[in-house]
């Protein structure tokens, strides 16, 4: 009873934020072509993400508006402090800290806005396959559906951009990765930053990953054979798409670089991204970002191995990618 009653009155509030916002939202145009960044999960796109947002110029989905993305605009004034001091201050797995005025993924808010999206999994574990084959090409989607879901794309840049102010939209959304062909269509003058780590690490990482979550939002007992295979034919899947879809990109619109090379030196991967993309203020921005990674830059997750058999399934399914990607192969112990 207590669930429909919170229903009812956010739909209220739902019904304020469409009334105020609906028109402009529609004629909304971004000032300048959004920026994505479409490495997979577990490659460096949380702090690459991160440290782009931290240029004035930059707008982008906060934490508060991917989970309540229906009354961001008009609302968060009371609900976002409200959320601040109930939510968890840092992310369980990675010990990153958050706050609702974070950068966030947007796939999140675009869940919440309608139910295309393969994050379903999280949801409904004995479905990850299905889901995937399902959800995974969002271009395939009927065209009805497509439709709702390119207004409902929309809709969370324009907010993002009315929230944060921002003239240039950045966007992390691993999801976004065989949609190339489709944000091209939306946006032809979009950039792009792929950012890629060795996939044996990225595959272990996933797998850890996504077997933490599950436990606080499944709504289906994880099954029994859910392995690591599930996990590395979801990463081939993404993967072999960019590579066969990055050639839809102008080549001046594209950067790709490792993750190794990010960590290794952030302001200069940074200043290569705003030089290949003629973006002439690094020089009076490069502080923020020096004073970003000095206070909250770096993650804390625990150290672990490379299981075996993340070996064995990686030099079974993307020993090529090893090395068009410039990987070492490593032999299972």
């Amino acid at each position: 009873m207590l669930s429909i009653v919170v229903a009812l009155i956010f739909e209220i509030f739902n019904g304020i934020e469409r009334l105020l916002w609906k028109r402009r939202i529609r004629k909304f145009v971004p000032a300048e072509p959004p920026v994505f960044i479409v490495g997979p999960w577990r490659s460096g796109t949380t702090l690459l993400h991160n440290l782009l947002c931290q240029d004035p110029k930059a707008s982008y989905t906060t934490t508060f508006h991917a989970v309540f993305p229906q009354i961001i605009l008009t609302q968060s004034w009371w609900v976002k402090p409200l959320a601040n001091y109930l939510g968890p201050s840092k992310r369980p797995f990675d010990n990153v800290r958050m706050d609702m005025d974070f950068p966030q993924e947007e796939e999140f808010g675009l869940m919440n806005m309608q139910p295309e999206s393969i994050y379903k999994f999280f949801i409904f574990p004995s479905d990850f396959d299905q889901i995937i084959k399902d959800e995974l090409f969002t271009g395939e989607l009927p065209e009805q559906k497509l439709a709702a879901w390119k207004k409902n794309y929309h809709e969370m840049i324009a907010k993002a951009s009315f929230n944060t102010g921002g003239s240039r939209y950045i966007s992390k959304n691993p999801c976004n990765i065989p949609r190339l062909g489709l944000l091209k269509e939306m946006f032809p003058d979009a950039k792009f930053i792929f950012i890629h780590r060795n996939p044996y690490k990225t595959v272990e990482s996933l797998y850890r990953f996504i077997l933490e979550v599950f436990p606080g939002v499944q709504l289906q007992e994880t099954p029994a054979d859910f392995t690591r295979e599930n996990v590395v034919l979801l990463f081939e899947q993404i993967i072999r798409t960019y590579l066969k879809d990055r050639n839809l990109i102008d080549p001046q619109n594209l950067v790709e670089l490792s993750m190794d090379e990010f960590l290794q030196d952030p302001t200069g991967s940074i200043r290569n991204i705003y030089e290949a993309f003629n973006y002439d203020n690094f020089e009076e921005v490069a502080p923020i970002f020096e004073q970003y990674l000095q206070n909250d830059g770096q993650s804390k997750s625990g150290a672990y191995e490379t299981e075996n058999e993340t070996i064995r399934l990686v030099n079974l399914y993307l020993s090529d990618v090893l090395d068009i990607l410039g990987y070492d192969r490593v032999k299972a112990g």
